[in-house]
């Protein structure tokens, strides 16, 4: 070990005379500042930190390890368990581990001084200086950041404040529409119901009363019939949809190269077809498009319109059954010979071919009978019912024909003029209503039901939609709705899940959405988004850590901290900040002498 001019004369003094040099002459090597009270000795003594023992002062890095917490070497390596403090004037302080200390590596990432390695091999130049710089510049780009970000949250929680009290002040305006449309809409309702007691009145001994005598009759089994035909005309759509799409996969996608004649032989039959009926192509491909929700859902919108339309009156639901049969029979022509256009290349393609294309269709058509096969159970056991229904249906349509004609000429003038008008009146305020209502209920759940943040931050960017291109896949994300997966080759889309809330403990930087479209043979589709402070909202990137479990990692200054009072100039106050922050920390550690035990 060696021990200075100035730390021998220390002890010489403090051994006889009861003296200690000042901390401006005598330092401890590899000492943090804050412990300095505790290495003062005391009778020439010394005692570990943890108390465990008491050594001559002059054992104090001595590079032999006395004390079990390494307290009595701070500047060498003796004990495994120390820490080494480097002062890094004009930077940070930093504390290396013992084991480090003259290791002949220079450990610049906490020692930018050098001072680790003062008896090694090793040249380490002291580089605080240009360190520290660099550290203080990447703050001051950060505090730059923070604030640039804290602006533009303040300014979101200004325009939050303002744009809830004109959503109050138009939830209030309609709610005084709502009242006064359903007092408008008692009004026309009655008028309505008057006229039409009228007419019934008029029609009683009429062509149209007998008419109505017989819908009073047989219109529920009309309906009934209708319905049945209508939920078979679904899963006849679905399968003539899906042998397009395979026959047109194959068309677009085999190896022409093979020139296998019965795949040429399905694609000639496909493409006559398909050019006759170009639109039906189109409608499989929108199809295709749609996830199972929303495909259910346009079913049953058409099914709540042909109620609407078809159900009013048996004229109507005679006439939209016979729509329906002959669509079926179209239907089932179809599928006859796309299935046999498939059927045969199945049973004649050369297998030793290694097209991918027509192989995927053929292991398609066998998914495809399984499917069909289980489809068809529900329609075969009601075949019973539709034939006795049918039978009924052949026997009133043609009075109802006859009837229907007959009442043509019989003329109520005016008062079906006035009925009709009073009908449409009547759905006008019923629409007006209707709309009056979801917009009150849609104001109320944002206003007073919906977490939208501290202060409401959200609210400027409710519903607002961020998307990002990552190549395949086009990845969007509306705040506080929805988050979407693209495929930008077909433009499919797939639900990775509706907004559920915010990070645990109310973490407004993250959301999460779940519930999306469920994964083939995994979970539903789920994003959990994770925003960095920024004055700029932006979807910057997407990953799939787990299967059909994203993260997608925005920027936005919802992740930055909100102050009581709005920031500063972000162009000049971080860099301001951070070089006066420079400034004191080169004060407050600058000309420490080095004369170190």
């Amino acid at each position: 070990m060696r021990i200075d001019w100035a730390s021998h004369v220390a002890l010489v003094l403090y051994s006889n005379f009861g003296l200690v040099l000042g901390d401006s002459l005598l330092a401890i090597r590899g000492l943090d500042p804050a412990l300095a009270e505790k290495y003062k000795p005391v009778n020439g003594k010394f005692t570990c930190l943890d108390g465990s023992k008491e050594l001559a002062f002059s054992r104090v890095n001595d590079d032999y390890c006395d004390c079990a917490d390494g307290s009595d070497e701070p500047g060498t390596s003796a004990c495994e368990n120390g820490t080494f403090y480097c002062a890094n004037k004009g930077h940070i302080p930093g504390k290396l581990r013992a084991w480090q200390v003259n290791d002949g590596v220079c450990d610049y990432d906490v020692c930018c001084d050098g001072s680790d390695e003062w008896d090694s091999e090793a040249t380490c130049p002291d580089k605080c200086s240009e360190i520290g710089k660099a550290h203080r510049q990447i703050e001051a780009e950060q505090q730059q950041k923070q604030q640039a970000g804290a602006k533009r949250l303040h300014e979101l929680v200004d325009q939050a404040k303002q744009l809830r009290e004109a959503k109050t002040a138009e939830l209030a305006e309609e709610q005084i529409k709502l009242e006064q449309l359903e007092k408008q809409l008692a009004e026309a309702e009655a008028r309505k119901n008057d006229l039409e007691q009228q007419q019934r009145d008029y029609e009683a001994n009429s062509n149209a009363g007998k008419l109505q005598a017989l819908s009073d009759q047989h219109l529920p089994d009309f309906i009934r019939y209708r319905k049945l035909l209508s939920a078979e005309l679904h899963i006849l759509r679905a399968h003539r949809d899906t042998l397009i799409l395979m026959l047109k996969a194959v068309r677009s996608d085999h190896n022409p190269e093979f020139n296998d004649e019965a795949v040429l032989s399905a694609i000639s039959g496909y493409s006559e077809f398909i050019d006759a009926y170009p639109y039906l192509e189109a409608a499989a491909l929108e199809y295709a498009d749609e996830d199972t929700a929303a495909r259910e859902e346009r079913q049953l919108q058409m099914d709540r319109d042909n109620e609407e339309q078809d159900d009013v009156s048996l004229s109507a639901c005679a006439n939209a059954v016979e729509i329906a049969l002959n669509e079926r029979q179209t239907l089932n022509d179809d599928i006859s010979m796309l299935y046999g256009l498939m059927d045969g290349m199945r049973s004649g393609y050369n297998k030793n071919y290694h097209d991918l294309a027509v192989k995927g269709a053929v292991s398609g058509l066998d998914e495809f009978d399984r499917t069909r096969e289980r489809d068809l159970v529900e329609v075969k056991d009601q075949k019973q019912q539709v034939d006795e229904l049918k039978k009924t249906f052949d026997e009133v349509k043609p009075q109802v024909s006859e009837l229907a004609e007959l009442a043509s000429d019989d003329s109520s003038g005016d008062l079906d003029t006035q009925v009709s008008e009073a009908r449409s009146a009547f759905w006008d305020k019923q629409s007006e209503k209707t709309q009056a209502n979801s917009k009150v209920s849609n104001l109320q759940e944002l206003l007073k039901d919906k977490d939208l943040g501290p202060e409401d931050v959200f609210l400027p960017v409710y519903k607002e939609c961020f998307s990002l291109d990552a190549g395949e896949y086009t990845y969007e994300v509306c705040l506080l709705d929805r988050a979407t997966q693209i495929e930008n080759k077909n433009s499919a889309r797939q639900n990775l899940g509706t907004f559920a809330g915010f990070g645990d403990g109310n973490d407004y930087s993250k959301l999460k959405f779940t519930h999306g479209t469920k994964c083939w043979n995994g979970p539903e589709r789920s994003m959990t988004v994770k925003f960095e402070c920024s004055s700029e909202i932006k979807l910057v990137s997407v990953k799939e850590p787990e299967k059909c479990e994203y993260e997608a990692h925005m920027t936005g200054p919802f992740a930055c901290a909100l102050s009581q009072q709005h920031v500063e100039d972000p162009e000049t106050s971080g860099l301001e900040a951070a070089d006066l922050s420079a400034e004191a920390e080169a004060e407050a550690v600058k000309d420490h002498p080095h004369d170190e035990l």
